[in-house]
């Protein structure tokens, strides 16, 4: 009796397994959940959403996307923003703009940055103005200068070792988790776009025009006291004495400016920033940095791959006076670009294009307002559908040779998808709408580079767009 009692639990169990399979081959349900949707097909849907979404945006809001600016910049007077004030919000609202940057003189305490940028995304929130929420960006490439962690002791994950030194100690494994901690730290404090890594080789200086720095400087402070005639007759020794003190006096105020302004425009230490002077292992590191970035959270961090086309050689002055690389673009393409690619490879969603002409490529014209450049090399040969985004564009390379309008409509026609801080935001924004109602820049080429932005803000969770209802005839 126990037997058939045994052997009819049997059938029982055979026939309620049966039941479970010809279940999942009816309704083609995995037992173990939902298939993991593709990297592939949540781009698609983000294209989709971002295109519907594009579709309601005035000329107005598009431009607006096109712009990140520092914060600082954003308000008057010379203190660093360390709390949120009507008047950035104001400045936020009226450019529309599609992101603000906080550096290291905006960082005072952990808890400080973490609130001012709740703050800033509360207000954005709260705007009737705003609808699309903005990159919250800064520059933490780990350590060394180029580190928000190294402004405070209260900021303790990363701020210690440059990319130099991870070139020389790191594995790839430990690049990447390094990429994860630092991205972790901070989306925790709220950043969701970073201005690392680099993807530039630590190659050697070369001479720069000395003159043309002392030139700009010249342009930029005026010219220095000339020394006092002190051979004229009837001048006493007294008076001798106090016009050379006097003399003496402006002459170190002069030289003093002059230090402040080479210093608030020189790159002393870029090397830092590099990886090594070696192109596969730069490749490698960039890979594993930007790998580890984009694995924090369900969404990662924004990489901004910096600064294409490679400028290491000229860093030290290439912010002040045109600066030229005359290496010939078949070994570029061997040497210098090689890490850039390994970069896009990886998904990098910035990428970053400098100040420096390309001697043999686009003669004399900087990077960032070349065409053959940006958008023949970078957008159609190398296959980057990422943002390509300007370097600083308030700087005296640029200032010097062309008016704002001159700068940001020249570089947005040649490829450019965001601008990083115009001299003038207003008069940046009214130029590229005059640009396209005068036709000058196709109003296709802003869809375009917006669509790239929304795509992307709402691929990293920076942005849920609303569903678009369309009208019906």
């Amino acid at each position: 009796m126990k037997r058939i009692t045994c052997i009819f639990l049997v059938f029982c169990l055979c026939l309620s397994l049966a039941g479970c399979g010809s279940s999942e081959e009816e309704t083609g349900e995995d037992v173990q959940g939902p298939a993991k949707v593709s990297e592939e097909e949540l781009d698609q849907q983000a294209f989709q959403k971002a295109g519907e979404y594009l579709k309601t945006m005035t000329l107005l809001e598009k431009i607006g996307q096109m712009f990140l600016v520092d914060a600082d910049k954003l308000v008057k007077g010379e203190e660093a923003v360390t709390t949120v004030s009507p008047e950035l919000v104001e400045a936020v609202e009226k450019g529309k703009i599609g992101g603000i940057v906080f550096n290291k003189r905006n960082v005072q305490t952990a808890d400080q940055i973490k609130a001012l940028i709740q703050d800033v995304k509360q207000s954005v929130s709260a705007s009737t103005e705003l609808s699309i929420p903005l990159y919250i960006g800064t520059q933490e490439e780990g350590g060394g200068r180029n580190s928000i962690a190294a402004a405070t002791d209260t900021i303790t994950s990363t701020g210690y070792v440059s990319p130099a030194e991870m070139g020389k100690n790191m594995t790839e494994g430990q690049l990447e988790n390094t990429g994860e901690v630092i991205a972790g730290e901070l989306t925790d404090l709220g950043f969701n776009l970073n201005f690392a890594p680099s993807a530039d080789l630590a190659e050697e200086e070369v001479p720069v025009d000395r003159q043309a720095v002392s030139d700009c400087a010249v342009s930029a402070i005026g010219e220095g006291p000339e020394y006092p005639n002190l051979n004229r007759k009837k001048l006493s020794k007294k008076k001798k004495k106090k016009m050379l003190k006097s003399y003496q006096k402006r002459l170190q105020e002069y030289n003093a400016k002059w230090d402040a302004f080479l210093k608030l425009w020189m790159e002393d230490d870029y090397k830092s920033s590099c990886f090594g002077i070696d192109e596969e292992q730069v490749g490698e590191a960039v890979e594993a940095m930007i790998n580890g970035m984009h694995a924090v959270g369900d969404h990662g961090i924004c990489t901004v791959l910096k600064m294409f086309p490679g400028i290491a050689s000229v860093a030290r002055y290439h912010k002040l006076i045109n600066t030229k690389v005359d290496t010939g673009l078949s070994r570029l393409r061997r040497t210098n670009l090689s890490p850039f690619s390994s970069g896009i490879h990886a998904g990098t969603d910035f990428i970053m294009v400098g100040h420096v002409a390309l001697g043999k490529v686009d003669q004399d014209v900087p990077a960032s307002l070349s065409e053959t450049i940006m958008t023949e090399l970078l957008r159609n040969e190398m296959g980057f559908n990422g943002i390509i985004i300007t370097e600083q564009m308030d700087v005296p390379v640029i200032t010097n040779a062309y008016t704002t309008e001159q700068a940001v409509v020249r570089a947005i026609s040649s490829g450019a998808d965001m601008v990083y801080d115009p001299e003038d935001l207003h008069a940046a924004i009214s130029s590229v709408q005059q640009a396209v109602i005068t036709g000058k820049i196709e109003e296709e080429k802003i869809d375009q580079a917006v669509l790239r932005i929304l795509q992307n803000k709402i691929r990293r969770g920076i942005w849920t767009p609303p569903a678009v209802v369309e009208d019906s005839e």
